[in-house]
């Protein structure tokens, strides 16, 4: 980051994400994917200000098999 927050220092930034979700066979080729996921953005504490940032959302998707 480059810019100075009331959440995050100047400088290293750290992401992690994480997600979790199932899809359903709808037909031979083709899968329907629902989910969630979670990510935090932080410095590790190398610098202050260390509040963060986190978020929650959700995904969808559909997927087809190539053969």
């Amino acid at each position: 980051i480059d810019t100075r927050s009331e959440r995050l220092a100047k400088g290293f930034t750290f992401i992690e994400n994480g997600s979790l979700g199932f899809s359903y066979k709808i037909s031979n080729k083709t899968l329907l994917y629902l989910g969630s996921n979670i990510g935090h953005v932080s410095n590790l504490d190398f610098q202050m200000t260390n509040a963060g940032f986190s978020v929650i959302g959700f995904e969808a998707g559909i997927s087809s098999v190539i053969k």
